[in-house]
């Protein structure tokens, strides 16, 4: 069989990731909680420059990511029992800002476990290491998503070639939290995101760790 009649997988799989990408696209007036957790210069420097992040998104850590990511998803759909299981669910809520303006939270869980009026979220996350886990930007988020959509708590559930265990956190962010974090300018957000940033060639505020 000549090669050219053989199905292109590679073709297939990059096309399903950009039309995620493409699906959530960014709306004006529109924070999502990871642009919470991270350095704000990011979300300018995407909207600045998307042909660079265009390049980002087949890394075989970007796949490797969606393959647990979508694999636990459909697991975890058929072994838990006690709760109702929800996936890719997503919510918004409204800030006001210090000089009046209005901006729209948003979120998308990976899992809801919901049980009478217990609301439990499940985020997955996979990594090549399990050292310093559970990572604090990986904390934040979840305290984000308690505070959007109002849950009990939430279940950082983490997979690493040494471990795959999990943390259950109750603590949420605040109103003022969330505003801090909108207009705060601080960057970068953590002093490891440089060294994982396409934007760091450009940027004057990389730091070398």
């Amino acid at each position: 069989m000549s090669s050219s009649n053989v199905v292109d997988l590679i073709s297939l799989i990059y096309s399903f990731i950009r039309a995620e990408r493409d699906r959530y696209e960014r709306e004006k007036g529109v924070i999502w909680v990871t642009d919470l957790v991270r350095c704000p210069l990011k979300r300018v420097y995407e909207d600045r420059y998307p042909d660079l992040v265009l390049q980002e998104i087949f890394k075989p850590s970007l796949i490797i990511g969606t393959l647990v990511h979508r694999g636990l998803e459909n697991l975890l759909r058929e072994l838990v029992r006690e709760y109702s299981v929800e996936t890719e669910v997503e919510g918004s809520r409204d800030v006001i800002l210090d000089d009046g303006s209005a901006v729209s939270i948003r979120g998308r869980l990976d899992m809801l476990l919901v049980r009478d009026f217990e609301r439990v979220a499940v985020e997955i996350k996979s990594s090549r290491s399990d050292k310093n886990i559970p990572q604090k930007h990986h904390v934040d988020q979840v305290r984000a998503y308690n505070w959007l959509m109002d849950l009990s708590g939430s279940i950082l559930l983490y997979v690493t070639p040494a471990r795959v265990t999990q943390f259950y956190i109750e603590d949420r962010m605040d109103d003022s939290e969330v505003v801090s974090r909108v207009t705060s300018k601080k960057a970068p957000r953590y002093s490891w995101e440089c060294s994982y940033c396409i934007f760091s060639v450009m940027c004057p505020y990389k730091i070398e760790i």
